[in-house]
């Protein structure tokens, strides 16, 4: 072989070790078929029916009541604190998370709502970001508040890291405002609940929260 026929492998053998090494780098991101996409199922509240009276009870679809009575109010609910005109979520459909008017829910210092969702071992180590709209009711120390959080834990349910937006005293008036806060998922996490609250008031539970997401990037 002659020094240009070798000279021209050797190039050819350089730009075969970038290429592969591009791919390399571009595997973990194509891999993730969960980036991207919002993990929390009915994030809007949307499966099932909003209560629409006071005293009623509306049963939110993969969520778990732990506490008062959480449950979905309709935007047409006429003792709600939040309607279709108010400030909130432009992709907003006919419900959101309300804290409620039960018996359970005004004797409660809290309500309580949960969903637990199963990490994949390639959701370590990526960042992360929770985010909604969150809506109170009142000001001083009787206000009804909206917190979200994202817990996460490894197997045995211990809390590695923990994600948070509200509770926000700026957010007030009949509007709801979107919050949002970044992490990574810590070494060991196998799940991550996410947990609604809802806590004050002296009476009804009148906060709210709607467009829930926890997203991969």
């Amino acid at each position: 072989m002659n020094h240009a026929l070798r000279w021209i492998a050797m190039a050819l053998a350089g730009v075969a070790i970038l290429v592969a090494a591009s791919a390399a780098a571009a595997a973990p991101a194509a891999t993730c078929g969960i980036c991207g996409k919002n993990l929390i199922k009915n994030p809007s509240a949307e499966a099932g029916a909003g209560i629409t009276a006071v005293g009623a009870y509306g049963v939110v679809p993969g969520w778990t009541n732990t506490a008062g009575q959480f449950g979905a109010a309709s935007y047409t609910f006429p003792n709600g604190w939040f309607s279709k005109l108010s400030k909130g979520s432009p992709k907003r459909g006919k419900n959101y998370f309300f804290g409620g008017t039960t018996t359970e829910a005004v004797t409660a210092k809290a309500t309580i709502g949960t969903q637990t969702i199963k990490l994949p071992s390639k959701a370590v180590g990526r960042k992360v970001t929770l985010g909604g709209w969150i809506g109170n009711y009142g000001t001083g120390p009787s206000a009804n508040m909206t917190q979200v959080r994202a817990d996460f834990a490894d197997a045995s349910g211990t809390v590695l890291a923990r994600l948070r937006i509200g509770n926000d005293t700026t957010v007030a008036g009949t509007d709801m405002a979107f919050r949002s806060r970044k992490g990574m998922v810590p070494a060991g996490a196998t799940q991550v609940t996410i947990v609604v609250t809802f806590v004050g008031g002296n009476n009804y539970k009148l906060a709210g929260a709607d467009d829930l997401s926890l997203v991969l990037a």
